[in-house]
């Protein structure tokens, strides 16, 4: 059975990127579609009208569509066996639904008694191939609304409530993901998803190996004397790690159920949990890297700190104490810059091609073109894209340039047009 990609080639903005090129844990979303649907058993084939459709039972999607095996499986069978028209929907009061539908578009159904969103994902079967897009229309609007295989766990973690306005931050942990990827916001949410996805797939892959590793945990814990819950947990997070080859491991490094790519190299004292990171990358000493994707090639420095971050390839993310940020490829982040990343009250907003809108969220970082450069003491606000190649810097007025000799010593001097100065 085949599976029909539409192409639209919307573009991502700052990226100026076609959407399927649009990189998340660490692949492309082209690729990431290629791979589920094939595993699922379809033959993919990317289209850019109806009039390339020649079967009359088939799966249909587009290419701004980011969805997971565990959410398209149970469908798929289904699909085989009834050979009835179905549009997958995820359960609308979801923590998932909630914390991603902002800038969505989505539509809304009902399936018995589960009120539903409506994901660009359809399963149809058609009297004859909808070769028009008015045909094609008519055969969605056909397709009855049916609920994806979904469980989630709300996860959560504490908050500085007096700086973000609640006690704490609630992620939903599940692999049934489904989202339409329209903004730079999505694709940060897809990469957040992407490292609890795999881990989950994996588990389920590979029961044995997950039996081998929880049994391991338990005689680390049990040897090393912390036989309770929280030293199970500990030992596993440590036991569940994906090393690629050729890599370089300081020994006082500590991995929690990191995914690292051939050829990296982590410094002494780092910290990397619940993350993957792209081969050929280098986290220097002392790096704490929490719940994010980095990219290929891409160079941490001593001492940077990120917590819900995706990076594409080959940027330099030497910044420190970053959250829910999405920088670009070859970007420049450097250890004195600064973003912004809550809003006390309130929404956080985003630009759109319509103009500002809310996030849905107050809980947000900024999003870093290609090859943007974050200079010293630069500071970016929540919710800002920065344009490709942009240069951010401090203003040059406000840094000592000319110190005279003569400084009174003992007295307070600052900085006017440059010029070290006292006085009144």
């Amino acid at each position: 059975m085949k599976a029909y990609i539409i192409e639209r080639q919307n573009r991502i903005a700052p990226f100026g990127d076609p959407v399927a090129d649009s990189m998340i844990g660490n692949r492309t979303l082209r690729d990431h579609q290629a791979a589920v649907l094939e595993r699922l058993g379809f033959q993919v084939k990317r289209i850019r009208s109806p009039d390339e459709i020649d079967e009359h039972e088939f799966l249909l999607t587009y290419d701004d569509v980011f969805f997971t095996r565990r959410a398209l499986a149970e469908m798929a069978t289904r699909f085989r066996s009834e050979r009835r028209s179905l549009r997958l929907g995820l359960p609308a009061d979801s923590l998932l639904v909630r914390s991603t539908q902002a800038l969505q578009d989505l539509d809304e159904g009902r399936a018995g008694d589960t009120d539903l969103v409506l994901y660009r994902l359809f399963f149809l079967s058609c009297p004859e191939p909808p070769c028009s897009e008015e045909a094609l229309a008519e055969a969605q609007q056909k397709a009855q609304p049916a609920r994806a295989q979904f469980k989630e766990i709300a996860v959560e973690v504490p908050n500085p409530r007096h700086i973000m306005g609640s006690r704490a931050y609630r992620h939903p942990l599940t692999s049934s993901v489904v989202m339409h990827v329209r903004h730079w916001v999505h694709i940060l949410w897809a990469n957040q998803l992407s490292v609890q996805i795999q881990w989950v797939e994996d588990i389920v892959d590979h029961k044995v190996f997950t039996g081998l590793r929880l049994l391991r945990a338990g005689l680390a814990g049990l040897f090393s004397g912390r036989l309770s819950k929280r030293g199970f947990r500990q030992a596993a997070m440590g036991s569940f790690n994906r090393i690629g080859r050729g890599c370089d491991i300081h020994p006082t490094a500590r991995l929690e159920l990191a995914r690292v790519g051939d050829n990296v190299r982590i410094g002494a004292f780092a910290l990397v949990r619940g993350s993957i990171i792209g081969a050929d990358t280098v986290i220097e000493d002392r790096v704490n890297l929490q719940y994010s994707v980095i990219g290929e090639g891409c160079h941490m420095s001593r001492n940077a700190s990120m917590t819900l971050c995706a990076g594409y390839p080959g940027g330099n993310l030497s910044i420190r104490g970053v959250q829910a940020c999405l920088f670009g490829r070859d970007c420049a982040m450097t250890s004195g810059g600064m973003v912004i990343d809550a809003r006390f009250r309130g929404d956080i907003q985003v630009m759109t091609p319509e103009g500002p809108k809310s996030a849905g969220t107050n809980f947000l970082g900024a999003c870093f073109g290609h090859g943007s450069y974050l200079g010293l003491d630069a500071v970016v606000n929540a919710g800002r894209e920065v344009p490709n190649g942009a240069v951010l810097v401090r203003d040059p007025q406000s840094i000592f340039s000319r110190i005279s000799p003569d400084l009174p010593p003992g007295v307070p001097a600052w900085a006017k047009d440059g010029a070290a100065t006292t006085g009144e």
